[in-house]
């Protein structure tokens, strides 16, 4: 029951880390750049937001701005001031492809663990590749999430990092505690299947005046 709980512990881990590695690549502000204008842009991975003037009318003089987005695809290089557009195209597309590596992994390795659940003839708990393969599937997650994230660590004087960035951190994070418990409970459950066999002798053994018993014994886990 032990052995249970920290798949279903890593399981939800993973989720979670899924959940927040997708909010992070459909937000619109991986990074907040400030242009030769002086206006602020918010570049997301596949999503981009910018302000823009929207002047009321000829009779008025105050000038309003509102927010326009739209899509950005791969390849898409949009500097900031001082920037280079080859940096930070190969910086968005490293990106975009470790993220979509990622939640491949995860997904995969979340469905693995739900045909495991369903003891199905070649995917089941007894299996002996069923555990291993979802601690490397969120390892491989975690790592790619590492790779991408580390392109960004060279970024322009005018560009910060903005919240979705450190929600990817976090969900990088998770990915690797995922898969540090399931790492931990297979090194766990082998040691316990490399302890010898430990017998116990029943008392009733050692009474002459009764019938011998068979002997109790408490075997490994294994």
């Amino acid at each position: 029951m032990a052995v249970r709980r920290l798949l279903v512990l890593a399981a939800g881990v993973a989720l979670l880390s899924l959940l927040l590695n997708n909010t992070a690549a459909f937000s619109p502000s991986w990074v907040i750049q400030i242009l030769e204008d002086g206006r602020r842009r918010c570049v997301g991975l596949w999503r981009t937001c910018r302000d823009e003037p929207n002047t009321l009318g000829p009779t008025h003089s105050h000038t309003h701005t509102h927010t326009q987005c739209h899509a950005l695809s791969w390849g898409s290089d949009l500097s900031g001031y001082q920037e280079s557009r080859s940096t930070v195209k190969l910086q968005f597309d490293m990106m975009r492809a470790c993220n979509l590596i990622a939640t491949v992994a995860l997904t995969v390795g979340q469905l693995i663990f739900l045909l495991g659940l369903l003891d199905l003839t070649y995917i089941n708990q007894d299996s002996q590749w069923w555990e291993e393969a979802i601690a490397a599937l969120f390892q491989l997650a975690s790592f790619v999430l590492v790779i991408g994230l580390v392109t960004f660590y060279r970024i322009g004087p005018y560009t910060h990092l903005s919240y979705s960035c450190y929600i990817n951190i976090a969900a990088c994070l998770l990915a690797t505690l995922a898969a540090a418990i399931l790492i931990w409970n297979i090194l766990h459950h082998r040691d316990d299947c490399l302890a010898s066999r430990v017998i116990v002798i029943s008392p009733a053994l050692a009474s002459p005046l009764r019938p011998r018993l068979e002997n109790d014994y408490a075997e490994s886990p294994c």
